[in-house]
């Protein structure tokens, strides 16, 4: 080969090497670039402001945030934890972490699209054939919560959407509440196609302890369990069956669990397990563990029992319950007259979810004969 021959072959050789540079540098670039590979659901209060994964109780009036933690995954490199909070716990343990709520990556950024996982359906009658159907659980959207990984604010309830307000004067934050989410990676927020997305737990997986829900208490006053607060939200089904043992079955075959179980999990309530919880904090619990303090009897405006009114502190008291067949109904309080009237406050669930009324409208004028229960002690 001629001098001028190898000189050509090393001018070809540095052009090609300067046009390749760029595409090469950009490769490197993007290999060493993370990669979203998981996404959770995380959540903290005022008391524990530590981001958990999982299952968290809360008690009344505790503030709440819900947030994602995201895994990156780099080429060479361990995974690491990115997430919007100072310290992060990740299926029990604690996971070192980047502390930022945006993507650590320049030119690329993070959507987020939060949703709700709630019952298709809010109430009605349970029986074996349609238990599997209408308790399923699924996605709602939820846009009230924002586009960060860090929640703007709670969600709304959104599969009663189509039949406005149920549960009038409840606890705004109060209630069984779990959310999914699907984060993207974008170049630009308007992109119509991500980068990479991931999602979190599928809501088919809702059984799993590892699902992340949030069970938030209220505070009813004495008499009734906080931890009835739990049920607020939940659609209302009363099981067919004539026998509790039949009641309970009903939802064996689809979920693997008894109806009292399900209740137990915060995924559906009854008319029985919400005042059971309410009265004795279990819903697996028997009304023969309750006292029976008699037969009340509705006379037209009128609340008697021996033809006298009952009085608020003496002859009944928060938390107890009245009973009109399967409908169970717990008593809040007075409404100012000092008696037992059909326009003081109860709560109850009647194939519905769980909402405060009044006894009135809780019954509707057919009932006539009531049940008077009391938790013991």
């Amino acid at each position: 080969m001629t001098a001028d021959s190898r000189r050509l072959l090393a001018v070809f050789a540095v052009l090609v090497a300067a046009v390749a540079a760029p595409f090469v540098l950009e490769h490197l670039r993007e290999r060493r670039r993370p990669v979203l590979a998981e996404a959770r659901v995380v959540t903290a209060t005022e008391d524990d402001p530590v981001l958990r994964t999982g299952r968290r109780r809360v008690a009344a009036g505790v503030g709440v945030e819900v947030a994602l933690a995201l895994r990156l995954s780099r080429p060479g490199r361990a995974d690491q934890w990115l997430a919007p909070g100072a310290r992060l716990v990740i299926d029990g343990e604690d996971a070192p972490h980047l502390e930022s709520d945006e993507w650590p990556d320049e030119g690329r950024s993070l959507r987020v699209f939060w949703f709700t996982v709630e019952s298709g359906f809010v109430g009605g009658d349970l029986s074996a054939a349609n238990a599997g159907e209408r308790l399923r659980y699924r996605t709602f959207l939820a846009p009230e919560m924002g586009r960060g990984l860090r929640a703007a604010r709670l969600p709304e309830t959104h599969n009663d959407d189509h039949l406005g307000e149920l549960a009038g004067g409840l606890p705004a934050d109060a209630g069984a509440l779990r959310v999914y989410a699907r984060v993207e990676l974008v170049e630009a927020v308007d992109d119509l196609r991500p980068l990479q997305s991931v999602t979190t737990l599928d809501p088919a997986r809702i059984l799993e302890p590892r699902f992340p829900a949030l069970l938030r208490s209220a505070d009813l006053g004495p008499g009734v369990r906080p931890e009835v607060g739990e049920l607020f939200g939940l659609p209302g089904f009363e099981p067919a069956g004539e026998t509790a043992r039949e009641r309970e079955e009903i939802t064996s075959a689809a979920f693997g669990l008894g109806f009292s179980e399900l209740v137990e999990e915060r995924l559906v309530a009854s008319s029985w397990t919400f005042a059971a919880v309410a009265a004795l904090g279990r819903a697996g619990a028997e009304p023969a563990e309750l006292a029976d303090l008699g037969e009340i009897v509705v006379d037209g405006d009128r609340v008697l029992r021996g033809g006298r009114p009952l009085a608020w502190g003496g002859d009944l008291r928060a938390g107890d319950l009245v009973q009109d067949g399967r409908h169970w109904l717990v008593l809040l309080g007075d409404n100012g007259d000092g008696v037992l009237d059909l326009a003081d406050a109860v709560l109850h669930c009647w194939r519905r979810p769980p909402e405060r009324t009044t006894l009135l409208a809780g019954l509707g004028r057919e009932a006539t004969r009531l049940g008077h229960r009391r938790a013991p002690g």
